[in-house]
């Protein structure tokens, strides 16, 4: 276990830099998270998903938005990809507290980049504000989440200087290049 968390972070540093080494930010995510409604809600209301050997429908309104996470804590998943915990500020934690009281027994699915990731059966109230994606995230977006908000326990001095070390790697990393380039041009003409 210790020598795949070591493995993990070596290629996240690795792969963290080259992420943004051609000179831009990381694209955002898009993260939402939808309930289950029912096929008679009509298709401008819900969007169908297969789930095993069943069809299910999801309302297409979100329970929550991006703007609404304030941190993440990401862990490998059994398959090789991402999973995740999402905190979400005050008045989405109330809304999720609200929802998954009223409606236990449906599902949540969680999308992200236009693409369903995980889906949870709720089977008790979410009070503590926290959702939970246990598969199906890809590195590049744990990285984009990284770059666009905490990780959980992380202040936000701490974040905000793990995101200048980013962008000197970053700075580096395209002024090497240049440089390589130019080197390159240079043996060419000669």
């Amino acid at each position: 276990m210790t020598r795949r968390l070591t493995l993990t972070l070596l290629a996240f540093i690795i792969s963290a830099p080259s992420a943004v080494a051609m000179g831009k930010r990381p694209e955002k995510n898009s993260l939402s998270f939808h309930l289950q409604g029912d096929q008679s809600d009509g298709p401008k209301m819900v969007f169908p998903l297969p789930m095993g050997n069943k069809k299910r429908f999801f309302r297409k309104s979100p329970v929550t938005f991006n703007k609404e996470i304030v941190s993440l804590k990401h862990f490998i998943t059994e398959d090789g990809t991402y999973g995740a915990t999402f905190s979400f500020n005050k008045t989405a934690a109330g809304r999720i507290a609200a929802i998954t009281t009223s409606n236990q027994g449906k599902w949540l699915v969680a999308m992200l980049n236009g693409r369903p990731v995980d889906a949870v059966f709720i089977d008790e109230p979410v009070g503590d504000g926290k959702l939970v994606i246990w598969r199906g995230i890809k590195q590049v977006e744990i990285i984009r989440f990284e770059y666009a908000m905490p990780i959980t326990g992380e202040t936000t001095k701490q974040w905000k200087e793990r995101i200048k070390g980013h962008e000197k790697q970053r700075k580096t990393a395209q002024k090497e290049a240049q440089e390589a380039q130019t080197e390159r041009n240079r043996r060419r003409n000669n």
